[in-house]
């Protein structure tokens, strides 16, 4: 199998990408295919769950039922640390199968990867 690496920058003014971009991972998790997300910029604002709840786009596809199967399939979402704390977002605050993470570590994982940027 693949190992695809989803990199995420959108976040509450461009919530069709974002769901798009966690639906792929959807997809690509459930072919069997090794998956990382990883949230930068405004998209670590999808973190918290409670903003993510509230987002469904025109095709009807809620982004907090991406992001639940995501976590069902253990799938990694990575969450930028200096995007996250200019946004007063800590570790502490991240759901399960979030983790705050770096550039350096989204490059590596991009080194192995096939990588989709929205």
């Amino acid at each position: 199998m693949a190992q695809f690496l989803f990199a995420l920058s959108r976040g509450p003014e461009d919530p069709v990408r974002a769901v798009r971009a966690f639906f792929l991972a959807k997809v690509a998790a459930g072919k069997g295919h090794e998956v990382t997300v990883f949230l930068l910029d405004d998209a670590v604002y999808w973190s918290n769950l409670g903003m993510a709840e509230t987002v469904r786009i025109p095709t009807g596809d809620a982004l907090i039922d991406q992001i639940r199967a995501l976590q069902e399939k253990g799938v990694r979402i990575l969450v930028c640390k200096p995007c996250a704390e200019a946004r007063l977002i800590s570790g502490d605050d991240l759901p399960p199968n979030f983790a705050i993470s770096t550039a350096p570590d989204m490059i590596d994982i991009a080194a192995e990867a096939k990588v989709f940027s929205f």
